[in-house]
C-alpha cells in the first residue's frame, strides 16, 4: 500500500514538474498547442481567421487552405489572363463590373452610382475616385442636402472582421469626398459588412465588395 501511494505521488509530481495539460489536440490556451497554432474552443487549429494564414491561403475550418486562383503576377496565370487583386481573371470578368454612367451628358438628371472595391481591399482605384468626384458633383447639382454611404464585403471572412473592412471602405469614399469639398457635415457612414452578400464565387463576389450611396 505504502509503495503504490509513493508511485502515485512521484507521478503527481512528475506531471506538475512537466506542467501537464491536456492531451492534444484538446487544449486550454496557445501553450498546449504546437508552434503555429492557435487553441480554438478546445481545440488545436491551424488558424483563427484568415490573418493568421500566410498570403494566398484563407482560414477554412481551423485549417488554412489555398485560395483558388490566387496569384501575384500575370506569371501565376493561365493564357488570357491577367492577376487583378490577387485573383486570375479573364476580361469577361473584368467586365462583370458595371461601367460607371453619367447621365447629366445626356442632360438627364445625375444619380448616385456605387463604388466597387478589390479583394479584402479598401483602396480607391482611378475608376472608384472618378465615380465619386460624379457623385460629388451630382450632390451639388441636385442640392442634395445629405448623403449615407454604406460599406459592404463579400461572405469570405469572420463577421467581425468583414464589419471592420465594410467600415474601413465607407470611410475611405467619405474622405475622398470631403477632399473633394463635400461638407462633413451633410455625410455619414456605417458599415453592412457581409450581411447583404449575395455572391457564390468570385465573379460575383466581386458585386458584394462596394460602397453605396444613399440620399437622405
Amino acid at each position: 500500500m505504502l509503495a503504490q501511494s509513493m508511485k502515485l505521488f512521484a507521478a503527481a509530481a512528475v506531471c506538475a514538474l512537466a506542467a501537464c495539460g491536456p492531451t492534444y489536440p484538446n487544449c486550454n490556451n496557445d501553450s498546449h498547442c504546437h508552434e503555429g497554432e492557435f487553441c480554438v474552443d478546445g481545440q488545436c487549429q491551424q488558424c483563427r481567421d484568415d490573418r493568421d494564414c500566410p498570403a494566398g491561403q484563407a482560414c477554412n475550418a481551423g485549417r488554412c487552405d489555398a485560395i483558388p486562383g490566387y496569384c501575384t503576377g500575370a506569371q501565376d496565370c493561365g493564357p488570357g489572363q491577367d492577376c487583378e487583386n490577387n485573383r486570375c481573371v479573364t476580361s469577361a470578368t473584368r467586365d462583370l463590373t458595371p461601367p460607371p454612367t453619367d447621365t447629366t451628358a445626356t442632360g438627364g438628371p445625375c444619380s448616385l452610382e456605387t463604388v466597387y472595391f478589390g479583394f479584402d481591399s479598401d483602396d480607391l482605384d482611378s475608376q472608384s475616385r472618378d465615380i465619386i468626384s460624379r457623385n460629388v458633383r451630382c450632390m451639388q447639382q441636385r442640392g442634395i442636402g445629405r448623403v449615407h454611404v454604406t460599406g459592404y464585403t463579400d461572405p469570405r471572412g469572420t463577421e467581425e472582421y468583414n464589419l471592420a473592412l465594410g467600415d474601413r471602405r465607407a470611410r475611405s469614399v467619405l474622405q475622398y469626398m470631403t477632399s473633394l469639398g463635400a461638407s462633413r457635415d451633410s455625410l455619414s457612414a456605417s458599415s453592412m459588412g457581409e450581411e447583404m452578400a449575395q455572391g457564390s464565387d468570385e465573379a460575383s463576389w466581386r458585386q458584394d465588395r462596394k460602397v453605396t450611396f444613399t440620399e437622405r
